[in-house]
């Protein structure tokens, strides 16, 4: 079945696909010569309607080919359909994964292969432009490379160059914009309180910059870098407490016990709504997990005795308790509060 899955998308056969999937083939079949999955085929072969079966049959969007460790969208650039890269955008493929063997995003594909209205699409979801490659090229090097080289398409290059240079405008519009972002980042309360009695957006979002802050919430700055009066400006403005980054996977509250700030966490955990419990998509740590890692007891006692879950196991199979005994020790009266609650 996984041969004629193979071949049905090879000839963008897309009805006798959907049947095969439907008799139990594997949307994520990968093919042995190339190393490539199905998915990968038919995005490189810019066929919309078989990756939309695919996606829908459960198709891994994230898996890389077995010879560049390219992804599905890494193929879609060079197929050059943008209605391939919005499905798989849109079934969440993470637009700045990285090929290992040449450090290209996605984007950088798009500008090799000259596909201006991808590069556009990619640059409207967020892509990077603080990313290098493997061979020691920046974007823009990459990008002054490309247009050195090229004869032919040259016109494409030159629109996608609009593209970019359209977008780091807006990032520069909405660095000035964000003035909360800004006062909070400086640990400025009385400017951020005043930004927020006048109406500042509580939970905008800081643009793509390859810094610090990137698609980080003020909440989350605030509570990474201590701020504790600017949090709870924040928190009394109806900050969402549960904001996750998208780097690390983090909330608030891995931000502020990762760092020690014990008031903070206290002040968090107090707050209606606060997932104790949220796991990190870098690692699967909860909050409690990263407090015993760094071994901040105080910011470890106020999660468990607010009731953080103590079964939860990271990506690495430990729980909070086998942190606190590697951390903290086996006889550590905190090792033992979080015995107890646990055998409790």
């Amino acid at each position: 079945m996984s041969a004629q899955l193979i071949a049905a998308v090879r000839r963008g056969e897309t009805a006798e696909a959907e049947k095969l999937l439907a008799g139990g083939a594997d949307a994520s079949t990968r093919e042995t010569t190339t190393g490539l999955t199905v998915l990968m085929i038919a995005a490189g072969q810019a066929d919309a309607p078989t990756v939309r079966e695919l996606i829908r049959g459960g198709a891994d969007v994230h898996t890389a080919d077995r010879r560049a460790g390219a992804t599905a969208l890494h193929k879609a650039c060079q197929g050059g359909s943008l209605e391939v890269v919005r499905a798989l955008v849109e079934a969440g493929s993470f637009v700045d994964a990285v090929a290992p063997t040449t450090g290209h995003t996605a984007l950088m594909d798009a500008l090799w292969y000259k596909y201006p209205d991808i590069a556009e699409y990619l640059l409207g979801q967020g892509a990077s432009l603080k990313v290098y490659t493997h061979y020691g090229f920046s974007l823009e090097q990459h990008f002054e490379y490309e247009l050195n080289v090229n004869t032919f398409g040259k016109d494409k290059l030159l629109e996608a160059e609009r593209h970019l240079n359209a977008r780091r405008e807006r990032d520069a519009a909405a660095v000035a914009r964000q003035q909360l972002m800004a006062a909070t980042a400086e640990g400025n309360t009385e400017l951020a309180g005043k930004l927020l009695a006048d109406g500042a957006k509580v939970d905008e979002r800081s643009p793509d910059l390859g810094s610090f802050n990137d698609s980080h919430t003020p909440l989350l700055v605030a509570a990474r870098d201590g701020h504790a009066e600017i949090v709870r400006l924040l928190l009394d403005a109806g900050a969402d407490v549960n904001a996750v980054e998208p780097t690390f996977g983090a909330v608030p509250l891995h931000k502020a016990v990762y760092n020690g700030h014990a008031g903070i966490t206290a002040d968090l955990v107090r707050q209606d709504g606060t997932d104790l419990d949220f796991q990190g998509a870098t690692n699967g740590y909860t909050p409690l997990h990263d407090s015993l890692w760094h071994g901040y007891e105080e910011c470890a006692r106020t999660l468990v005795e607010a009731g953080a879950r103590l079964d939860l196991v990271g990506h690495d199979g430990k729980t909070p308790l086998d942190l606190a005994v590697e951390v903290f020790g086996a006889e550590h009266s905190l090792t033992g509060l979080i015995r107890d609650r646990a055998a409790a």
